[in-house]
């Protein structure tokens, strides 16, 4: 597993929330065991599906649709795993 492709990702993720989304207002504080939801990335469902789109188009993965729901209960470095295993390219 590439450390720089999971690097990529967390950026990715990161920028697109706070910089694109106007979720969060800081990446302070986020790590790896933040819940992807309140707490955490504060992505609710429609947020969630909003990124999703953004990781599938940018890492060339395919998430269905049914599998959206259950990223919520992830934390974000279990996203950024999931991503990598879904097969993300750089």
């Amino acid at each position: 597993m590439s450390i720089a492709l999971e690097d990529a990702i967390r950026e990715f993720v990161l920028t697109t929330v706070i910089d694109e989304m106007n979720i969060l207002m800081s990446r302070d504080g986020i790590t790896d065991d933040s819940p992807v939801t309140v707490g955490g990335l504060e992505l609710d469902s429609l947020s969630l599906i909003e990124l999703t789109l953004r990781m599938e188009a940018r890492f060339g993965v395919e998430i269905p649709d049914t599998d959206i729901e259950p990223l919520a209960s992830l934390t974000f470095g279990g996203l950024v795993s999931e991503v990598v295993r879904r097969g993300a390219k750089a």
